[in-house]
């Protein structure tokens, strides 16, 4: 039997953008619809099974922002592009921020960029649709996917322009939120990074640090302050020792990584941010499922089990299929989403092994040096391959240790 093809809506008031765009991707193997305002768009949605939406923004009438913010509401399941002129961008990146779509494509655009995008988008919706039915059941539970910070956003839409890009820029940026600032200065300054002045600007901490981790940090400091104060406690989890273990990850992954002299030389700046990251799916399901975290979190006590265990029974999924498909869903890259989906099970992924195993090894290293706490009362089940990629010595463990507790020094 034939498998259907993906089918993807165009909108745009210009028809010979339209035009362009049929004649570039004519043949693909997709099947192409295109129109012309976004009221006609959702008459098309209405009469056919549409996998991914890409939309001008400026049109008539409804325009782009205004479109999409309704196809979310109407179809949260279709994967969703804003295509803007550079005069859009300032809207673009706030309805992006809101979650109105995934991303955003540059008028003009590039030919290959835009079909490796649209590959991009068409294999994370094919994903969903093989997610577990009650990671699906969740994510349909939602009103709003949590958007992606809007720092984060603006700062990957000034490094797509690569050709135009300057340190200055991104460092504005960042400027702009006091709290992350002075974060990246505090990283900086931290042992991990052993600089012997002090690191007084934000301009200096990325050149420091590099964009991979300025980036990882961002995202890392945007998430844990979604955490609203008024929210009840949670016996058994804190926020604090949790952020504080999931720096604690980043810091021992990077390590880790660093050690392997076979690895890409780029491989532990992304163990860092996956370390940061891997368990992102916890604080979806403390901002939304709050009871439920709750109940997760005296289960797993109780018991003694697994907080993954714990998730399965009580959610129909777990913090790594969550955080995973939120990583997909803001198109994150894709070392990241497999190391938070396969951070306990890495031997699964066929994939970015190094930075995987390295996070694995890095949890399970964490809570034994008792830093922080991931919500977890048991220590998490041992991969022996991943643990014997790294073969470590008393040693070197005692060194890892050392530098963990040195650099997370001085924090609030």
């Amino acid at each position: 039997m034939e498998k259907k093809r993906q089918t993807i809506l165009f909108i745009d008031d210009e028809q010979n953008v339209l035009n362009s765009l049929r004649r570039l991707l004519y043949d693909e193997p997709w099947e192409l619809l295109f129109t012309d305002s976004g009221a006609k768009g959702l008459d098309v949605l209405r009469e056919n099974e549409v996998d991914l939406v890409i939309s001008d923004v400026r049109m008539p009438g409804m325009d782009g922002i205004a479109f999409l913010k309704q196809v979310k509401d109407l179809y949260p399941h279709i994967v969703r592009i804003f295509l803007s002129g550079y005069a859009d961008r300032g809207a673009v990146v706030q309805a992006l921020s809101e979650g109105c779509a995934q991303q955003l494509l540059s008028k003009p655009w590039r030919d290959e960029e835009l079909k490796e995008v649209i590959r991009g988008a068409l294999l994370q919706a094919e994903e969903l649709k093989k997610k577990s039915h009650g990671l699906q059941k969740i994510i349909n539970s939602l009103t709003n996917l949590p958007p992606m910070p809007k720092t984060s956003l603006e700062i990957r839409d000034c490094l797509a322009d690569m050709d135009n890009l300057s340190i200055g820029q991104v460092a504005d940026i960042i400027e702009q939120d006091t709290s992350i600032s002075a974060e990246l200065l505090r990283w900086a300054n931290s042992a991990l990074f052993g600089q012997r002045h002090l690191v007084d600007t934000v301009e200096r901490a990325i050149l420091v640090m590099g964009l991979d981790i300025v980036q990882g940090l961002v995202l890392s400091e945007s998430l844990f302050s979604l955490k609203s104060p008024h929210s009840p406690a949670i016996p058994g989890f804190s926020h604090k020792d949790f952020q504080t273990h999931s720096m604690a990850c980043g810091i021992a992954a990077k390590l880790l990584v660093s050690e392997l002299s076979y690895t890409d030389p780029k491989n532990p700046d992304r163990a860092f941010t996956a370390g940061l990251l891997h368990d992102i799916g916890k604080l979806v399901e403390e901002l939304y499922f709050n009871d439920v975290f709750r109940n997760i979190i005296e289960t797993a006590r109780l018991k003694n089990s697994s907080i993954t265990e714990a998730e399965f029974e009580l959610l129909g999924t777990t913090h790594e299929e969550m955080g995973s498909y939120l990583a997909d869903w803001w198109s994150l890259p894709s070392f990241l989403i497999n190391a938070i989906r396969w951070h306990h099970k890495p031997s699964l992924c066929n994939a970015d092994h190094h930075i995987i195993a390295a996070v694995h090894v890095a949890d399970i290293l964490v809570h034994r040096f008792e830093i922080g706490a991931s919500g977890n009362f048991r220590i998490p089940d041992v991969d022996e391959v991943s643990m014997s990629r790294f073969d470590l010595s008393e040693e070197q463990l005692a060194s890892i240790k050392e530098v963990v507790v040195n650099s997370l020094e001085g924090r609030p």
